[in-house]
């Protein structure tokens, strides 16, 4: 996939893009950047409706190849060296989203792939609760 990153763009432009592509997974963007296998803190997220213009100091445009065998860590430092961006990666984890911070050597398709399967494993669980007899009552 390809990302246009200019100063117009807007971070919710490049969640959209990103997530269309892994839905899985998702992108967020912090004021302050993280080392490999480390969190970001909530405290430093960017609002997604914010441009790029206004955030960053170097104004760099470009467009961002995105590989589905890229590692998590690669993308992440792909962000940060070319454009500036800080950004933790996100994964789909049933109802929740989990931070990336362990699985930083894991493609991004493995990792949509694990989204995917707990996603799934989920609604499988939701499906046979409803399954469940009522005494007295035949199915």
């Amino acid at each position: 996939m390809y990302i246009e990153i200019n100063d117009k763009t807007s971070l919710r432009e490049i969640q959209q893009a990103f997530s269309a592509f892994y839905p899985y997974l998702k992108i967020e963007f912090y004021s302050k950047p993280h080392r490999k296998y480390e969190s970001s803190d909530e405290l430093f997220m960017i609002e997604p409706n914010i441009l790029i213009g206004d955030i960053k100091a170097t104004h760099v445009s470009g467009v961002l190849e995105i590989l589905p065998l890229s590692k998590v860590s690669e993308v992440e430092k792909e962000f940060q060296q070319r454009f500036g961006l800080s950004v933790q990666l996100f994964r789909k984890e049933k109802r929740s989203w989990d931070q990336t911070t362990g699985t930083d050597d894991f493609t991004l398709k493995e990792l949509n792939e694990f989204g995917r399967s707990s996603s799934d494993e989920f609604i499988l669980e939701d499906y046979d609760e409803g399954l469940e007899e009522e005494p007295g009552k035949l199915l």
